[in-house]
């Protein structure tokens, strides 16, 4: 019986160690400011959520699989601080498994697309930039925001001497006969709102640039008949810090937006950096869209963004930053919401109007 119980104890020393290689972190930030702001007659007091960096929690895994293979996972949810509320429902962010090795990551869920990771506006892809503003409002996927996070996707990451690779293929939302097409004879085809791209990236040290193509397929429903179905994007772009000063640029341009054949636009954004002591940074950057759609003027639309940031800690920045964003007749961009007045519906005369705001605040990550 002794011989047994010694048996027992050392079995567990030995498959101890196994246990030890698996490891849950729990991570996230926390952003919110005070802002005053104006967009047209709308007036915005109060306190945001977000400008420099979403707020959000997520948990992160790895579990040591042996022979350099890792099982990952990633839960992360978005929230908006200003009122505590979650931002949509379950993980909004993310929520994906997968396997890694010294091929890569590949991972099934709900991820980003390679159009999240293109930043070079000299902000870094934050809320209050031009890029951010702009790309969201045109509804392009090439963006920070929620049009790069897609549901049921297949993605693969590597990264090799300084080049990333990013690739993903997505089923998206409609499968298994999901409603009637605009033909009302058939059902949805389950492919008919696939998504799918490929970003390169390279840094190496003080430089960077990036590509990415991406394609997102719309149904042609009995609500929504697209005639064009695919929306086809890439962008271009490059980063260089000199020391006193950090420039970026980049370009993208999207054909058939919404899946509407030649509603198309092109976004260009420039940025710069400027360290200010050892701890501070000044930040200005610019960002224009073209609109193209058949039987309307081109329009455009102008944004720009002065800030500074000053970070307190390793994981805590305080910062004040500007936007103003300038639009064309028929058209609201910008962070204040804008709210025509009901006779503006009957004219038509709405949109045009200036979106500026200031903002105080403070982000922590953990």
């Amino acid at each position: 019986m002794q011989k047994k119980l010694i048996a027992l104890a050392i079995a567990g020393l030995v498959s101890a160690p196994a246990f030890a290689q698996s490891n849950v972190t729990i991570y996230g930030v926390a952003d919110a400011y005070v802002g005053i702001g104006k967009h047209g007659e709308n007036d915005f007091r109060g306190v945001g959520s977000g400008a420099l960096s979403g707020s959000r929690v997520g948990f992160r895994g790895t579990e040591d699989l042996g022979n350099g293979l890792k099982a990952v996972f990633v839960l992360e949810q978005g929230f908006s601080i200003d009122n505590g509320s979650e931002m949509g429902s379950g993980y909004q962010r993310q929520a994906l498994v997968g396997l890694a090795g010294a091929f890569g990551t590949v991972a099934l869920g709900r991820q980003y697309a390679p159009g999240y990771f293109f930043n070079h506006d000299g902000l870094a892809g934050a809320a209050i930039g031009p890029q951010s503003i702009l790309s969201a409002y045109a509804g392009m996927s090439i963006t920070p925001n929620s049009g790069a996070r897609w549901n049921n996707s297949v993605t693969y990451t590597g990264s090799f001497s300084g080049l990333t690779a990013r690739a993903i293929y997505s089923a998206k939302d409609i499968e298994n006969g999901n409603g009637y097409a605009n033909d009302t004879t058939k059902f949805i085809s389950p492919s008919s709102d696939d998504a799918y791209g490929l970003g390169l990236e390279y840094a190496n040290g003080p430089l960077k640039v990036s590509g990415v193509y991406q394609v997102v397929k719309f149904a042609d429903t009995i609500t929504t008949p697209n005639d064009g179905k695919k929306q086809k994007e890439w962008g271009v772009g490059a980063g260089y810090d000199f020391g006193v000063v950090a420039l970026n640029a980049s370009y993208q341009s999207a054909d058939d937006l919404g899946g509407f054949k030649n509603n198309d636009a092109d976004l260009w954004a420039v940025g710069l950096g400027v360290p200010v002591g050892a701890a501070g940074n000044i930040h200005l950057s610019y960002g224009q869209i073209k609109f193209d759609i058949p039987g309307d003027s081109d329009t455009k639309i102008k944004s720009y963004t002065l800030a500074y940031t000053q970070a307190l800690s390793k994981r805590t920045t305080a910062y004040v930053a500007f936007n103003r964003t300038d639009n064309d007749d028929g058209e609201f961009a910008g962070l204040v919401g804008y709210s025509p007045k009901q006779s503006d519906f009957l004219t038509g005369d709405f949109g045009g109007k200036n979106s500026d705001l200031l903002g105080v605040g403070i982000r922590h990550t953990f």
